[in-house]
């Protein structure tokens, strides 16, 4: 008979072989059978722990996303901390996560022109918008105060989130034409924060 931590440990690894599966392959293409088999499973044991493959979604995308939104979150509350250190430590969180997913931009932004409404009832469910208003409510506090520039929202988000994905996104392009000799991608994404602090701070410290 499986004990409580069995089943835990079995939950855990789905959780993960279909997360390895979705980056890869994507969610379309990816089935229960793909993840079952993988694992080593049989279907109707994994339709105990996850009844449909949208489910199976909401647990991957939960367990990326406090793998990375936590930390961001704990990061923007000091505000005691220069913005462009704050900046450097978000983005090194985010590489961290990249670097041992290279295909994870690329699933997240497979998955928004896929299916956007999917991705955002998995929000919900994540109760993300609960979170985020928190910090929208932090930096619109720095914004009135003067301390950052009145830029909206979705406009720091396209260029942070620009900045620090494209790599990942052209990967294959830019270890063919973009890395210099010997250079490997960690240490291009190194240059890279860079100039990525740098435009954000452009983007909001007053002049």
């Amino acid at each position: 008979m499986n004990t409580p931590c069995d089943k835990n440990d079995l939950e855990e690894r789905i959780i993960r072989v279909a997360r390895s599966l979705f980056i890869e392959r994507g969610f379309a293409e990816t089935s229960m059978s793909d993840i079952a088999a993988t694992v080593g499973i049989n279907r109707p044991v994994l339709h105990y722990y996850f009844r449909t493959k949208s489910r199976m979604f909401q647990a991957v995308f939960g367990d990326i996303v406090q793998s990375i939104v936590p930390t961001v979150f704990t990061i923007l509350a000091q505000k005691d901390k220069p913005l462009d250190d704050r900046i450097g430590e978000i983005v090194d969180a985010y590489y961290a996560l990249f670097l041992a997913h290279p295909r994870l931009p690329m699933f997240i932004v497979r998955e928004m022109n896929r299916d956007a409404d999917l991705l955002i009832r998995t929000a919900m469910h994540l109760q993300l918008p609960e979170q985020l208003h928190d910090t929208f409510i932090s930096l619109r506090e720095e914004m009135d105060s003067g301390k950052v520039k009145r830029i909206p929202i979705r406009f720091l988000f396209y260029n942070f989130y620009g900045m620090l994905s494209i790599p990942f996104l052209t990967q294959d392009f830019t270890h063919t034409i973009f890395l210099e000799k010997d250079e490997n991608m960690g240490e291009m994404l190194k240059k890279w924060k860079v100039y990525i602090i740098a435009q954000m701070h452009h983007l909001l410290l007053p002049d």
